[in-house]
């Protein structure tokens, strides 16, 4: 027992439990700020801020001639009540969050408490490590620093490759807690001559009972259920590695059929499981103009599924051959299972799906080329939505069309997502919020006889999707095309083009963080 160097491990524990933790408030405050890139910096400089706090009263207490029991004892205590702020401080985020007042501030100050807690121990840890002998010091402050950077390097990738892919937000919460008092007890020992030995002893059995309690009694998805924006309770959570999707009832039925489900991915508006075109609560005639615009289109490629009710409509498309659908995240493949025509759709043998980041899987198949390429983009002020809204991303969209080939996407109300794709190709205009663009000019094709009647031929998972000379198909198809330059003319400042450096759309013209407290 002489021989391990318990200093090293208390320092590799902190770095280990501290860097984890960030990763899960990251998850959990970045959801309530609906996946805004204000909320990642914002959990960092509260951590920082806690980090620096922390260190420095854990640094103060190192000064005097403290025993080293006595260190222990204090680096024991910390490690304490930073297992009930794991725990707690959570489910108060969420309360708070709930209610008309909430603020950045309270949430400053409950980020920091996290991360200061267990930055207090850390000086403790190198005076434990260095004290006791007068030689080979250096060594041992080596060893106490690069435990601590070790067990913070390894954190962040359990927890966010391993616990998150397995357990929901919460119970990873609950099980860093657990973890805590688990290290609590390893090091319990080196506390000697601890008076207050029995109220620490109770307080540790109380937080016990407590954690077994949240376990039994609260509901695995209650944190989310709480700060989700959508107002309502969802009847489908699924938490991955990749984000959280949520799936909400419609809850107004004069508005939208039973059945016809909102969704939400990063606690965002993503779409609706309508594939209707009576109700169209899902704006359908936007990606049905693809059929007209490019009526042979044998290879079609998908970035982002969603759902998949794009996709089910999509593979009714005349002469398609091959479909390849790229997305980030597998837990739509898992939602889309509860919905007929879009589990059928991922079950056509003509479908590919892939798990991957779009950018990525592009480059490393440069020869893959298509004649429709459909961008379910996400809303353009949310984080990394800019690269795929950048003129470097739509070049390489650009480089595997065919020729004849046209691409979509969905601006989200950006003009500066439209102006960068009118930079990009030679034709680009805009229907409704969607972006289409090619090498050519394909206005035309919408006012072709031939329109209609490939609107007249289309179905969704076997039921056709218009009644005979349905009169939506004329009141669709008569939308008008918008160029870039009308919206040059009304736009309030000068356009500009989105780049993989600038990040306007997210940065420069992004949401702010209290606008999204009052949202």
């Amino acid at each position: 027992m002489s021989k391990i160097n318990f200093p090293a491990l208390l320092s590799f524990a902190c770095g280990f439990i501290s860097l984890s933790l960030e990763i899960l408030w990251v998850r959990l405050y970045g959801f309530s700020l609906m996946s805004t890139p204000a909320a990642f910096g914002f959990v960092l400089m509260a951590f920082l801020v806690g980090v620096a706090l922390g260190a420095k009263q854990g640094g103060k207490l190192c000064k005097g001639d403290i025993p080293d029991a006595v260190l222990w004892q204090k680096s024991i205590l910390a490690l304490l009540v930073s297992s009930v702020f794991t725990l707690v401080l959570p489910i108060f985020f969420a309360w708070e969050h709930s209610q008309w007042w909430r603020n950045p501030l309270f949430d400053f100050v409950l980020i920091a408490l996290v991360s200061g807690t267990l930055a207090y121990v850390f000086p403790l840890a190198h005076h434990l490590g260095a004290s006791g002998q007068k030689t080979g010091q250096g060594q041992r402050f080596a060893w106490v620093y690069s435990a601590n950077v070790m067990g913070a390097a390894i954190g962040p990738l359990v927890t966010g490759y391993i616990l998150l892919n397995l357990l929901s937000l919460q119970q990873v919460f609950m099980l860093f807690a657990a973890t805590q008092l688990a290290v609590v007890f390893v090091f319990y020992h080196k506390a000697k001559s601890w008076p207050w030995r029995l109220p620490i002893s109770g307080s540790f059995a109380g937080v016990v009972i407590v954690l077994l309690a949240v376990i039994s009694n609260f509901s695995a998805h209650e944190l989310i259920q709480k700060v989700s924006s959508n107002g309502q309770a969802a009847h489908t959570i699924i938490e991955n590695k990749y984000g959280i999707i949520t799936l909400f009832a419609p809850d107004d039925l004069e508005k939208y059929q039973a059945g016809d489900d909102a969704v939400f991915g990063g606690n965002v508006y993503d779409g609706r499981t309508n594939v209707s075109m009576q109700n169209n609560s899902n704006g359908l005639d936007r990606l049905l103009l693809l059929a007209a615009l490019q009526p042979e289109p044998k290879r079609v490629l998908m970035v982002g599924l969603s759902i998949g009710s794009w996709l089910a409509l999509v593979e009714g498309f005349p002469n398609i051959e091959h479909i390849d659908v790229v997305e980030i995240n597998a837990g739509y493949l898992e939602a889309a299972q509860a919905y007929q025509a879009q589990a059928n759709a991922l079950k056509n043998p003509k479908v590919n799906i892939v798990i991957d980041d779009a950018r990525r899987w592009l480059t490393r198949h440069p020869d893959q080329q298509y004649d429709l390429i459909i961008m379910n983009t996400t809303w353009h002020w949310r984080a990394n939505s800019s690269f795929l809204l950048s003129a470097e991303f739509l070049q390489i969209i650009k480089n595997h069309m065919n020729p004849g080939a046209v691409m979509t996407f969905n601006t989200t109300g950006s003009a500066d997502a439209f102006y960068t794709a009118s930079t990009v190709f030679e034709h680009a205009y805009r229907y409704s919020n969607f972006v289409y663009a090619a090498q050519f000019d394909f206005r035309e094709r919408k006012d072709h006889n031939d329109a209609k009647q490939i609107w007249q031929s289309l179905e969704v998972d076997g039921t056709p999707l218009f009644t005979a000379n349905d009169p939506l198909i004329e009141k669709y198809l008569n939308g008008s095309f918008i160029p870039i330059e009308l919206v040059q003319k009304v736009a309030e400042r000068p356009l500009e083009v989105i780049t993989d450096n600038n990040a306007i759309t997210e940065f420069k013209y992004g949401l702010p963080l209290m606008r999204l407290y009052l949202h």
